[in-house]
């Protein structure tokens, strides 16, 4: 149990020698501080909100009375490419195309730090039940907004770790 305990402590002491920093750690570092300072604009419609609050999720509680240091706005584009044709030509199967370009820029919106596009593709069934096929695109949709929502927030990791 002393031996587990003396590695323990022998690995932190060389994680933090080497510069090692929890971003997502209760207390947080610098780079978790700039993280919160990132103000997310709100793109229109559902897989916007999904993908906002997917950025969001990952930043933490923002402190509030503290005016934000940079900006995060995005264009989001959406599309749908019917795929598994059948004999009678109806899709059995439809992709959600979600394309986001991004921008991380300074809170007054004069510079640009980073910026860059995403591009998530979800896939659901057509079944004859027309309430389960909206519900399996809207699932889609929401899953599509969410895993570009946790793209752009780990590019903005990389740029604020940069900076």
């Amino acid at each position: 149990m002393l031996r587990l305990g003396v590695l323990a402590l022998g690995l932190t002491l060389a994680l933090a020698a080497c510069g090692f920093e929890p971003v997502y750690a209760p207390e947080g570092g610098s780079l978790a501080s700039s993280l919160r300072a990132v103000s997310v604009d709100q793109p229109p419609g559902r897989i916007g909100q999904a993908m906002r609050l997917a950025i969001l999720d990952g930043i933490g509680d923002r402190q509030t009375g503290i005016a934000p240091r940079y900006r995060l706005r995005s264009q989001l584009k959406t599309s749908t490419e019917r795929v598994a044709i059948q004999v009678d030509e109806s899709a059995a199967r439809i992709n959600v195309i979600v394309d986001v370009a991004w921008q991380l820029q300074d809170a007054a919106g004069l510079t640009t730090y980073d910026q860059g596009q995403v591009r998530r593709t979800v896939a659901y069934n057509v079944v004859a039940d027309t309430f389960a096929s909206l519900m399996g695109q809207r699932d889609a949709e929401r899953l599509a907004g969410k895993q570009a929502g946790e793209a752009i927030r780990t590019r903005l990791l990389l740029a604020l770790r940069d900076r």
